[in-house]
């Protein structure tokens, strides 16, 4: 799945080991990743676009 944040695009996988985290990668620059768990997703705005409205 693609999402869209601060103007750059991220591939998002959830994490094997831990449900409530997923990884983010650049899709410009793969070796940029970073891991975010429920909350953060959820106060940066993309865990709705993650998991659908709700």
């Amino acid at each position: 799945m693609t999402v869209t944040h601060n103007g750059k695009q991220y591939s998002v996988k959830r994490c094997a080991l831990n449900n409530n985290e997923w990884r983010l990668t650049s899709l410009t620059n793969p070796r940029q990743q970073v891991t975010l768990n429920r909350w953060q997703m959820h106060v940066s705005g993309l865990l709705a676009q993650v998991e659908g409205k709700k």
